[in-house]
């Protein structure tokens, strides 16, 4: 997030509402944990994220903060004087958000949308229009924008097409299906990097007659531990910090009768125990930006929750320097493939 934008926000939210039904910020990936910082908790702010750490650092700032899919039946007040709202990078949720955002302001409450021209804010605040069919308010900052929309006395919202974002729905990639939804990374395809470290898995641990305890970390809609379901693993674990994530994969799972312990973790920091394989395809995304510093932290992460004689086979693009990275916490690297821009990697 530039300067601009994160100033931009952080007024908005330490502005008090004043005595009126309060301030909901709806939180995604794009802030990173670490800038929250400049927010003051008060009674009258709430927080809405997808996002596990994010739930968590605003809890440790003492912030009333709600973890869903942003479901804001979930929310403990269901009117709002303001809404704030960085706009997140897929449309679907945007569209749910600036379409829920309307149903939970009072008559004259305002929602504030912020981004920079890329991220497309112009046309969300277009798009919103329709909603509150009023006229916006664009003002520059910098390299970042805000749109305010004033909610009418009178509704007659013209609703944004949201694709029913809270709703899992069948996909299918040839003739394998699957459970996912707007919102998990990848949701309706096959991640070409998810399949190559399932190839290599299975090649790597055909002859093992049994392979232990095996965690997916960073699970998507599960897709690892579905397509690798034949390897004699004892034990099946998966985590996500995205909460579309862990309810797709769960359903998943689920629906293939496979037993996989499921959890919401920012990558697998409450898990307890250790395990003798670890499957990792890591972000190096953050919303609208790269960030080479997330593969580093799922390495950590990684050498944390890897038994002393097991392994981690790891995905990333090519263009990633993670044998560099791992050397300060693993003896073993070993590349064991590189195909259609992706490298597929062995830890221990």
């Amino acid at each position: 997030m530039s300067m601009h934008l994160e100033h931009v926000l952080i007024d908005l939210l330490n502005q008090s509402s004043n005595g009126s039904p309060g301030t909901l910020w709806i939180v995604d990936e794009n802030l990173a944990p670490e800038q929250l910082q400049a927010v003051h908790p008060r009674a009258d702010l709430c927080a809405l994220t997808n996002r596990f750490e994010v739930g968590e650092a605003l809890a440790a700032r003492g912030l009333q903060c709600t973890v869903s899919d942003f479901v804001f039946d979930a929310l403990p007040a269901q009117q709002f004087s303001r809404i704030v709202y960085r706009v997140s990078k897929e449309r679907a949720i945007v569209h749910h958000c600036i379409n829920e955002s309307f149903r939970r302001l009072i008559p004259g409450g305002t929602l504030h949308l912020l981004g920079h021209k890329d991220d497309g804010i112009k046309t969300n605040g277009k798009n919103a229009e329709q909603v509150f069919r009023t006229t916006a308010r664009l003002k520059k900052h910098g390299t970042a924008y805000s749109v305010t929309l004033l909610k009418p006395t009178t509704e007659n919202p013209q609703w944004l097409d949201s694709k029913d974002y809270l709703q899992l729905r069948e996909c299918s990639v040839g003739e394998w299906s699957f459970i996912s939804k707007p919102g998990v990374f990848g949701w309706n395809k096959i991640d070409h990097g998810s399949e190559l470290l399932a190839q290599e898995a299975r090649k790597y641990l055909q002859a093992t007659s049994d392979a232990g305890a095996v965690l997916d970390l960073g699970c998507g809609y599960g897709y690892l531990l579905l397509v690798t379901a034949e390897l004699p693993f004892s034990r099946r674990v998966a985590t996500d910090n995205n909460a579309a994530a862990v309810l797709a994969a769960n359903a998943n799972f689920q629906q293939k009768n496979l037993p996989v312990t499921v959890s919401l973790d920012d990558c697998g920091a409450h898990l307890q125990e250790r395990f003798d394989v670890i499957l990792c395809n890591p972000p190096f995304h953050q919303g609208f930006s790269t960030s080479s510093a997330l593969a580093e932290k799922f390495l950590l992460q990684i050498r944390k929750l890897l038994n002393t004689n097991g392994v981690a086979l790891v995905v990333v693009n090519q263009f990633i320097p993670i044998e560099r990275v791992a050397a300060e916490y693993f003896s073993n690297i070993t590349t064991l493939c590189h195909s259609d821009g992706f490298k597929v990697v062995a830890l221990s």
